[in-house]
């Protein structure tokens, strides 16, 4: 197994950027609203403070073991059979992660750039051209993570800055009419929503400096939260909360009032899609890379990279098990109480026998 692969404190921060950016963008503000109401606002803010004690618990954890990842310090702390269940559950999320986010840009992409073309064409192409990028490994997925996020990144919050003279401060309002109780309690149900923060659970022994893997998982988390917030704010400023009930991608139905703004270019909704798929496409590439580097830990191969076209065909039958838009959400709605295990149980647990196991070592 390749274990030469090395990224620096730069290239973690960028590559953990690029894979927090998904579906959540897009349909994240309905999602919200849905359950809160006009204090949807409020969840986000929150939401980043809470989700930051888990990537810290998550980091810390790693940092406490930097030559191991997690089949290596589970196995240390719990036994060999117990690390396997550990690492399968981790491995069934990440695979679960990956074939959402792709279900996602594909409906995104048929109903918006290629209606006419099957689904299942367009969903097998994004998947072939995520496991090519995944199969050359770790260091040119975190190249690749720097270039998209900075030529990416800085246009789609321009779209969404095209908008805002149409934000309307009455769609914030009344002010926790509820009381603040329901939004605490969405915005730690939503700790599950830092899905990709879990990747440190094995990112930190190919860091050139592991102990700075919370800095760079804490800065990366935080500018994800920024673009988060802005898209999500805007969404409901714009449309307000009752049209956000009936809006199934409220992203993209912002950006195409953008084309009031910016004449100049024809249906500039569409480039906000192009951008916003080239931003998730590292998603889906990082775990389909992560999900790789875990079977090969568990079975010793020397050489796991290919893995990650072995484990297309399970993706893409997720994927494409739901059979329309509005089954995704139910379909994959396991991945919220599971990413509570991934991003809180499993580190809660091992973190503790770790305390126990090596009290008053040194770094432990």
């Amino acid at each position: 197994m390749s274990t030469k692969e090395r990224i620096g404190t730069a290239e973690a921060f960028f590559l953990t950027i690029a894979v927090m950016i998904e579906v959540g963008t897009l349909i994240g503000a309905k999602d919200i609203v849905d359950k809160v109401g006009v204090d949807a606002w409020l969840v986000s803010p929150l939401e980043t403070l809470t989700s930051l004690g888990a990537i810290y618990l998550i980091t810390r954890l790693a940092m406490k073991f930097p030559h191991l990842d997690l089949a290596g310090y589970s196995r240390l702390l719990v036994g060999k059979w117990l690390a396997w269940a550990v690492v399968l559950v981790v491995w069934a999320y990440w695979i679960g992660i990956a074939s959402h986010v792709a279900r996602v840009a594909v409906d995104v992409v048929k109903s918006s750039i290629l209606p006419r073309t099957p689904m299942e064409v367009v969903l097998l192409s994004f998947l072939l051209a995520a496991a090519y990028l995944a199969k050359q490994g770790l260091e040119p997925l975190a190249r690749a993570c720097i270039i998209i996020v900075i030529v990416t990144l800085p246009l789609t919050l321009l779209l969404f800055l095209l908008v805002v003279p149409r934000v309307r401060l009455d769609n914030f309002l009344p002010f926790l009419p509820q009381g603040p109780w329901p939004v605490v309690k969405l915005a730690l149900w939503r700790i599950s929503n830092a899905e990709e923060m879990s990747l440190f659970l094995i990112l930190v022994p190919f860091l050139h400096r592991p102990q700075e893997a919370w800095r760079a998982a804490s800065y990366g988390f935080l500018v994800v939260m920024v673009v988060v917030i802005t898209v999500l704010t805007t969404c409901q400023g714009v449309l307000g909360v009752e049209k956000l009930k009936y809006t199934l991608v409220p992203g993209l139905a912002v950006t195409q009032l953008a084309e009031f703004a910016g004449t100049f270019i024809e249906r500039i909704s569409l480039v906000f899609v192009s951008m916003w798929l080239i931003l998730v496409f590292p998603s889906v590439s990082a775990l389909l890379w992560a999900t790789s580097y875990l079977l090969g830990r568990l079975f010793t191969l020397k050489d796991y990279r290919m893995l990650a076209f072995y484990q297309l065909p399970l993706v893409y039958y997720l994927a494409n098990r739901p059979k329309d838009v509005l089954e995704v959400k139910s379909f994959f709605f396991f991945l919220q109480p599971l990413g509570l295990v991934v991003l809180v149980g499993i580190p809660v647990l091992l973190y503790f026998i770790a305390l126990l196991r090596f009290r008053g070592r040194a770094g432990l």
